[in-house]
C-alpha cells in the first residue's frame, strides 16, 4: 500500500507502514484567474509516471484532490472518493450545501430552498463543463452527473451517521462509514491551575481562526473560566487571560477527556473528535463545510452555532452550552455512536467489495 501526498506527511507514512510516493506539483493558474478544472487535469498527466510505475489495483483519492481522481481515472484504475464531512451532492429538498439551514416548511422559506437550488444547479452545470474540458483533455469520456468530481463506483462518506440528513435521493454509491480520523502523535497534557470548568479553544489553521479567536477569550475571560488554546494565538500570547494556556504539540485526544466544552471554527476534523468525546461544542463557522458542519451539530442537539463572533454572543453561547446539560447529553450520545463504528475498517471492506482491492492479496 503506497501513501501519495506532500513531503510533510512521508515520515508519518513510513511511520504507519506505508510506501510512500510524492504526489506531483504543478504549476497552477493565479490566484486572479484560477482554473482549478486545468490545474487539475494537468496534475492528472504529471502522475502519469508514478502510476505508471506503482499500478495499483484501486485507489482512494481524498474529495479535494481532483488530480489524483483524474490520473488514477485516465489510467483505468478504480478509484473511491473520500468525503470527509456530509455528503455535499445536491438533493432535490435540501438547501445546498454549505448553506447551513434546514429545508424550510412554509412556502416562502420553500420558495427560497427552490430559488438556491437553481441557482446552485447553475453553478455546478458551469463546474461540469469546465471539468469534462479537463477530461476530453486527457481522453476521458465526459460525465453527465452534478456530482462533480466523485467517483461514479463508491463514495466513502467519512462523517458521523447523526451528522448526516436523510433525504429520498441519497447516492447508492455513497456510504458513510464513520469518522476515519488521524491524529498526530504529541505530548501529555497537563491542564492549567485551578479548579473550574476547563474549556478548550480551537481556532482553524486553514483560515478565519482570527476572527474567532480574539471575541473567544474574552469571552473565556469575562466569565472567569480555565481555556487551553491549541497554535494560533501566539500573537496573543500576552493578552492571554488568567488561567489560560496556549499549548503546542498536544493532540486533541490528549486534551478533550480533561474539557467540557470546545469553542471552534468547524472544521469537520475538529468537529467529529469533540463530539467523539463527548464534548459538546460552541461552533463559529467560516467558509467552506463549516457552516453546514455547524449546522448539524446544532440540529444534532450537541451545540450551539454563532454565525456573527463577538465577545458577547460568544459569551452567552458558551454559558448556554455550559449551563444547560442537554448539550453534553447530546455530545455523549454522539460519542456512544462513534465507539460503535469504525470508520477505517468500514472503508476498507467497502473498497474491497466495490473495486476489487483485496483480491490480488486473496489470491495470492
Amino acid at each position: 500500500m503506497t501513501f501519495t501526498s506532500g513531503d510533510a506527511h512521508e515520515q508519518e507514512a513510513k511511520e504507519a507502514g506505508l510506501g510512500f510516493a510524492l504526489l506531483p506539483r504543478v504549476q497552477g493558474s493565479p490566484l486572479h484567474d484560477l482554473r482549478p478544472y486545468d490545474d487539475a487535469a494537468a496534475q492528472a498527466e504529471a502522475m502519469r509516471p508514478l502510476l505508471e510505475a506503482l499500478q495499483p489495483d484501486a485507489a482512494v483519492v481524498d474529495v479535494i484532490t481532483l488530480g489524483a481522481a483524474l490520473g488514477v481515472d485516465m489510467m483505468g484504475i478504480p478509484y473511491a472518493t473520500l468525503v470527509v464531512h456530509p455528503l455535499h451532492v445536491p438533493s432535490r429538498v435540501l438547501p445546498p450545501f454549505g448553506y447551513g439551514r434546514p429545508p424550510g416548511r412554509m412556502p416562502p422559506l420553500r420558495f427560497r430552498d427552490a430559488w438556491m437550488r437553481a441557482n446552485n444547479r447553475k453553478d455546478l452545470e458551469r463546474a461540469r463543463t469546465n471539468l469534462n474540458v479537463g477530461r476530453a483533455r486527457l481522453g476521458l469520456a465526459p460525465v453527465t452527473g452534478l456530482d462533480v468530481g466523485l467517483s461514479e463506483r463508491l463514495v466513502l462518506v467519512a462523517t458521523l451517521p447523526s451528522l448526516e440528513i436523510s433525504r429520498p435521493d441519497w447516492p447508492s454509491n455513497a456510504h458513510i462509514v464513520g469518522p476515519c480520523l488521524w491524529e498526530y502523535p504529541g505530548g501529555a497534557f497537563e491542564p492549567p491551575d485551578g479548579d473550574g470548568p476547563l474549556v478548550l479553544v480551537a481556532p482553524s489553521t486553514a483560515y478565519d481562526g482570527d476572527r474567532m479567536l480574539g471575541p473567544a477569550l474574552d469571552a473565556v475571560r469575562r466569565l472567569g473560566i480555565r481555556a487551553v488554546v491549541t497554535p494560533g494565538a501566539a500573537k496573543l500570547a500576552s493578552l492571554l487571560p488568567s488561567g489560560v494556556v496556549v499549548v503546542r504539540g498536544v493532540p486533541h485526544r490528549a486534551i478533550l477527556p480533561h474539557v467540557v466544552a470546545e469553542i471552534c471554527n468547524g472544521g469537520h476534523g475538529t468537529v467529529v473528535r469533540a463530539l467523539s468525546a463527548g464534548v459538546p461544542l460552541v461552533v463559529v463557522p467560516g467558509h467552506g463545510d463549516q457552516q453546514e458542519n455547524a449546522y448539524r451539530v446544532e440540529r444534532a442537539g450537541a451545540g450551539v452555532q454563532v454565525r456573527f463572533p463577538s465577545p458577547r454572543s460568544i459569551r452567552v453561547a458558551l454559558s448556554r452550552v455550559l449551563g444547560r446539560r442537554s448539550y453534553a447529553t447530546g455530545a455523549q450520545l454522539l460519542a456512544k455512536e462513534a465507539a460503535e463504528i469504525d470508520g477505517p475498517s468500514r472503508a476498507a471492506e467497502l473498497v474491497e467489495e466495490a473495486l476489487g482491492a483485496g483480491e490480488r492479496l486473496r489470491a495470492g
